[in-house]
């Protein structure tokens, strides 16, 4: 099973961002100075200027289930108003919201 056709839609302007035909993605912003580009790059939807990490979250798909996982970051991720600890993958629903940094964010399946 892969993540998509699952896509990931920005609150403040409802663009779609989808998901890649894969397991598992790291989602973050590209850094082209340090030559670094996320499997899902947020940096077109305000990333850097939200706290968004170059590597911020893990999804991955487990036994059909889609997981996030926070990868250590800075600022941190919120899935449904609980802050996630970090390196502890939590189950990922249909309409769940989900803050990257300070980047609204909600999973559509």
């Amino acid at each position: 099973m892969v993540l998509s056709p699952s896509q990931l839609i920005v609150a403040s302007s409802g663009a779609a961002v989808p998901l890649p035909a894969a397991a598992q993605a790291i989602i973050g912003r590209s850094d082209p100075v340090s030559n670094f580009y996320p499997d899902v790059d947020l940096a077109p939807y305000g990333a850097l200027d939200n706290g968004v990490g170059r590597r911020h979250v893990r999804l991955a798909v487990q036994g059909g289930q889609v997981y996030i996982e926070d990868l250590d970051s800075t600022n941190g991720t919120v899935l449904n108003g609980q802050r996630l600890v970090p390196r502890q993958p939590q189950p990922l629903r249909d309409g769940d919201q989900v803050v990257i940094g300070k980047l609204l964010l909600r999973f559509q399946q």
